[in-house]
């Protein structure tokens, strides 16, 4: 990773975290109704209730749909995560994650102009990784090998539940990667939903995309790490009926070990 790019996420990440007590000013505005502006605690405990990304297409060239929720819980010591995704990349394994970023890559973001936003041009502006909604929510990385698997539809509908004080511990533990996209909270940092993006990555290997997209490392990853979908999330009042699988959609795809 060059140095420009090091830099660049080094103040991005600077969005995820604030001192004990401190008041996130980036939140302040409301969705749904519901108030957004959380003071951040470093014990964790302004996280609680449902949060909801309405996910929307990235690279519109590929010509998906819109793609459904995600929704992230917390019930006393009871975490959850849940993807409903819709018409996407059919019998594709999809890495998904929340960032520390406040918004979505756009074409702005685009900067070779090859009309599609790689995860090196994506990175910029959706920071660094929080938390991998991967095969397991316990720590950042005890589930980085399993993620879920897109049906013949190109659907899937990913759950996985987590302590959340086993999660937030994980997080407050040493980084012992800083070199990696992951980023870990100091000793009185805290944690923040709403206004954070997530993004989903993932395209079938046979699709033929330009030379110049770029993935995370290097271009041999350039179809797995292909950002396909983002939103940002919102707290709610309520989960959302919709966000429930759908008859056609399998209750949950099983993950698969990564290779």
């Amino acid at each position: 990773m060059n140095s420009f790019l090091k830099s660049t996420l080094s103040i991005a990440s600077l969005c995820l975290l604030a001192s004990c007590g401190s008041s996130d000013s980036g939140s302040s505005s409301t969705g749904a109704g519901f108030t957004q502006n959380e003071t951040i605690q470093a014990d964790g405990s302004n996280i609680n209730g449902v949060y909801v990304a309405q996910m929307y297409p990235m690279n519109y060239n590929l010509h998906f749909k819109q793609v459904g929720k995600t929704a992230l819980v917390r019930e006393g010591d009871s975490f959850k995560a849940i993807v409903n995704y819709q018409y996407g990349p059919k019998n594709v394994e999809h890495i998904q994650a929340v960032y520390t970023g406040r918004r979505c890559p756009n074409i702005n973001d685009d900067l070779n102009k090859d009309a599609y936003i790689d995860m090196r041009e994506a990175m910029i502006a959706i920071g660094q990784i929080s938390i991998p909604l991967d095969g397991s929510l316990d720590s950042q990385t005890g589930g980085g090998s399993q993620y879920p698997m897109s049906d013949d539809k190109g659907k899937y509908y990913y759950e996985q539940s987590a302590s959340f004080e086993r999660m937030f511990a994980d997080l407050k533990t040493p980084d012992t990667d800083p070199t990696d996209n992951i980023i870990k909270l100091g000793e009185n940092d805290g944690l923040t939903f709403p206004g954070r993006v997530v993004l989903i990555q993932g395209v079938q290997k046979e699709m033929k995309l330009p030379a110049t997209v770029m993935g995370q490392e290097g271009e041999s990853d350039v179809h797995e790490s292909l950002p396909i979908a983002c939103g940002i999330l919102w707290k709610v009042p309520a989960m959302p009926t919709d966000i429930a699988p759908s008859t056609e959609t399998t209750n949950t795809i099983p993950t698969r070990t990564r290779h």
